[in-house]
C-alpha cells in the first residue's frame, strides 16, 4: 500500500466508523483496521467521539435560574435607565427653553 493510499484508508476510518460506508468499501476498511495499528488507534478514537457525541447531542442543557434571574433585572434596569435618560432629557430642555425665555434671551415663536 502506497502512502497517498494509506492516508486515504486513514481518512476513510471516520466515515466507516460513522456507519457511512457500505459493501466492499466497509469490508476493505475493516480489514485495514484488523491489520494496522494506527488504524485501529484511530478507529477506536472514532467510535468514542461518536459515543460522545451521541449522548451530549440527547441532552438538553438547564440554564441555572439564577442566570435567567440575573438577565431579566439587567434587561428591566436598561429600559428604566433609557427611559429616565429620555424623560429627564426632555424634562432639562424643557425647563432649558423656560429659563432662556423668563431672561429674554429669546422671544416666543422664534425658532431654537
Amino acid at each position: 500500500m502506497t502512502g497517498a493510499d494509506r492516508w486515504e484508508m486513514l481518512e476513510r476510518i471516520g466515515a466507516f466508523a460513522a456507519g457511512e460506508l457500505s459493501g466492499e468499501e466497509a469490508r476493505e476498511v475493516e480489514r485495514f483496521i484488523l491489520e494496522d495499528p494506527e488504524g485501529q488507534r484511530l478507529a477506536a478514537s472514532y467510535v468514542r467521539m461518536l459515543a460522545l457525541l451521541g449522548a451530549i447531542g440527547k441532552e438538553t442543557p438547564e440554564v441555572p435560574e439564577a442566570i435567567i434571574n440575573h438577565a431579566l433585572r439587567r434587561a428591566y434596569a436598561s429600559a428604566f435607565v433609557r427611559q429616565a435618560e429620555e424623560f429627564f432629557g426632555g424634562l432639562g430642555r424643557a425647563y432649558l427653553a423656560a429659563f432662556v425665555y423668563y431672561l429674554g434671551l429669546k422671544r416666543p415663536g422664534t425658532a431654537q
